[in-house]
């Protein structure tokens, strides 16, 4: 039988870049293990790409409440800036918001040598507490920086491509709503249920159905106030239709009366036959 690769700290060295401690020396790893560090807090630097916008007080009271009694069980990730001794933030910034509040002077980080704000993005739209607009930011993010296809982006974050499409077409809703969405309703309103609301393209009914959302609304009666919606759109297109006809039959109507004197006896049985077709139109609702 091969012998158990052991994994055994053999030096815990100062860092000299503004770590306070680093495990440095473990036998039998490859040479790309992850650098852990103990880093003061004030030597980071926020992250200017951080997809998540909306921080929930409470949330984060309960994560400091969760560190303060068992300890930061993830450390964050950080990237070595040129300044020396300086990091910026890659992912993690509830857990260094935490740590801010409660005071504490350093945190574990992990050195990564990824593309920071790669990085960033991806750890964060695979967290599940990340809303729907956030999320969406974050994917259209990675499109601008790489030009990922729906497809290829998908695959990175390991969900369908569709999702990718439907997740996308959130950022097409009017402004208020995403605003109103983070400010007010992310806790009652689903990512589904602004999904859904994003594939209605009219936006007076993008409208109507945000109100029926916001007031509770779960994705079955939404996807069924939906059909209601498309139902009357397809009522309001025939109107629409009809009222255009009838202007078109006003407009004829007036030629034939001005060329009365040229109306032969085939013209007048063809009138008199949608003379009767008008009649059944009436008597026929």
């Amino acid at each position: 039988m091969p012998p158990k690769l052991v994994r055994k700290p053999t030096r815990v060295g100062a860092y000299d870049q503004g770590g306070i401690g680093v495990v440095d020396g473990l036998a039998g790893v490859s040479g790309n293990f992850p650098r852990l560090i103990e880093v003061d807090v004030e030597a980071i630097r926020d992250n200017p790409d951080q997809p998540r916008t909306v921080f929930e007080p409470d949330a984060l009271q309960a994560l400091a409440d969760s560190i303060a009694s068992h300890g930061l069980q993830q450390p964050i990730l950080v990237a070595e800036l040129p300044e020396r001794g300086a990091y910026r933030l890659v992912a993690g910034e509830r857990r260094l918001l935490a740590h801010r509040m409660l005071g504490r002077p350093t945190i574990f980080a992990i050195i990564t040598a990824g593309k920071p704000e790669e990085i960033a993005i991806i750890e964060n739209v695979l967290r599940e507490d990340l809303d729907a607009v956030d999320f969406a930011r974050g994917l259209e993010r990675l499109i601008d920086i790489h030009g990922y296809t729906h497809d290829a982006l998908g695959a990175l974050i390991g969900k369908d491509a569709t999702v990718v499409t439907k997740s996308l077409a959130v950022l097409r809703l009017p402004a208020d709503i995403l605003v109103d969405y983070q400010a007010n309703r992310a806790r009652r309103v689903s990512a589904t249920v602004l999904r859904e609301i994003a594939e209605v393209g009219e936006e007076a009914a993008q409208r109507r159905l945000w109100r029926k959302a916001a007031d509770g609304l779960t994705v079955q009666q939404l996807r069924v106030a939906k059909k209601a919606e498309a139902a009357s759109d397809a009522v309001d297109a025939m109107a629409l239709r009809a009222a255009k006809s009838l202007k078109l039959i006003a407009r004829e109507v007036e030629a034939l009366k001005a060329a009365r004197a040229g109306l032969t006896d085939a013209h007048r049985d063809r009138l008199a036959e949608l003379h009767a077709d008008l009649g059944r139109l009436l008597t026929d609702g």
